[in-house]
């Protein structure tokens, strides 16, 4: 049902960029989706999230699980290039900032909750349980 109602807002919009005659990604907020990036799977036993969060320090992201809500934050430094004495660069796309992004998934094993990131990409994965306590805060390995 959910999938339905995206694809209905996607039509609206493009059936709207092409009445306004507007480009394409003029009402397009996927930009903004690519700044964590994330795949969710899932088996009987446990899901498994991996986000791409490049530029990012393992120590700049905190991961919370509590309430059946996986919560990922993170912060990232602006890139300040020194070697340019005269200030010739006339183009820059490199921001800092803090983003963060939440899941729903419930009936985890919160204390078994394993983060591991590594090359810009945080992998996390969160086993499954019948029932029980689901707060706990993750460390990132």
């Amino acid at each position: 049902m959910a999938n339905d109602m995206m694809n209905r807002r996607n039509d609206m919009m493009d059936a709207m960029n092409n009445w306004f005659g507007f480009p394409r990604n003029f009402f397009d907020d996927t930009e903004i989706e690519n700044i964590m990036q994330s795949d969710v799977a899932e088996t009987d036993k446990d899901y498994t999230v991996k986000i791409d969060m490049p530029g990012m320090n393992k120590e700049d992201i905190n991961v919370n699980y509590k309430d059946g809500f996986l919560t990922v934050v993170g912060s990232r430094k602006s890139f300040k290039d020194t070697s340019d004495k005269d200030k010739n660069i006339i183009h820059k796309e490199r921001s800092e900032g803090r983003t963060s992004r939440s899941y729903r998934l419930p009936n985890i094993v919160a204390t078994d909750i394993h983060a591991k990131y590594d090359n810009g990409v945080l992998t996390i994965t969160l086993p499954k349980q019948t029932a029980g306590n689901d707060g706990n805060s993750i460390h990132i390995a």
